[in-house]
């Protein structure tokens, strides 16, 4: 079942990246946008995906499931490479290969004991240090194509965060939290960043960035917040997955 939902969410994605992509650099409005065939199919295909993602970290780790999601690259510019005819570099295909390699490593580790030492008040912590960063962040790098990646990364990865922690209190959560806000505000921001770094933007730079900066809130949030295991195999899972993400940021 774990590689079920993941590798699912993580192929849904790709290829609701490449039909965005398509969509968003062929639509000259808002409205020509929403009857998008392409724009709406990416769509369709990124909430099903989501949706998979967020049943998966509701069944396991938090910093289990979120490496897996830096195939959304790797697949990405594959797809490119097929559908589109996008050029793939000895760089890239290095990139690739790294990320896999760290997907394998972290499939063995799908049986481990869950996290559970969950601290409200660590959360909130946790979320305003990353935001504070991230602030200083976007001053240095004002780049648009740089500062939408940041803000898309951060915001998918800390509300990531906040749905697991929801997800802690069971299938009914209390129906006034505030983390349910936090975490519907934050999605829907990385959302709106990530489709505007999509449109001013290259979308292997957007695409692999973001899911760097993605990848490594949610997993410290699982280590910091939720004491989940940290063995030494997540570490190399980390670094390699990290390190391939990153080498797809083109100069």
């Amino acid at each position: 079942m774990f590689f079920l939902l993941t590798l699912s969410s993580a192929v849904g994605l790709a290829f609701g990246n490449i039909l965005e992509s398509v969509g968003l650099r062929s639509a000259n409005s808002v409205k020509s946008l929403a009857k998008n065939k392409f724009w709406l199919g990416g769509l369709f295909l990124s909430i099903v995906a989501t949706l998979l993602y967020y049943v998966a970290m509701d069944k396991y780790n938090i910093s289990l499931v979120q490496p897996f999601m830096a195939l959304n690259p790797a697949l990405t510019a594959i797809l490119g490479w097929k559908i589109l005819g996008e050029k793939i570099s000895r760089k890239i295909v290095i990139a690739i290969a790294l990320i896999f390699c760290g997907i394998l490593i972290d499939g063995t580790l799908a049986g481990e004991v869950s996290g559970g030492l969950y601290f409200e008040k660590t959360l909130w912590i946790y979320a305003g240090a990353t935001l504070a960063t991230l602030a200083v962040t976007c001053l240095v790098f004002r780049k648009a194509e740089i500062v939408d990646s940041l803000c898309a990364g951060t915001g998918f990865g800390l509300s990531a965060v906040f749905y697991k922690s929801i997800s802690l209190d069971g299938l009914f959560p209390p129906p006034i939290d505030l983390r349910i806000f936090v975490f519907t505000i934050l999605y829907m921001a990385a959302f709106f960043c990530s489709q505007a770094g999509l449109r001013r933007g290259r979308a292997l730079f957007v695409i692999p960035l973001s899911a760097a900066i993605g990848l490594v809130v949610p997993v410290l949030g699982g280590l910091v917040i939720f004491g989940e295991p940290f063995p030494p195999q997540k570490i190399i899972v980390m670094v390699l997955v990290l390190v391939g993400s990153v080498l797809f940021v083109r100069d």
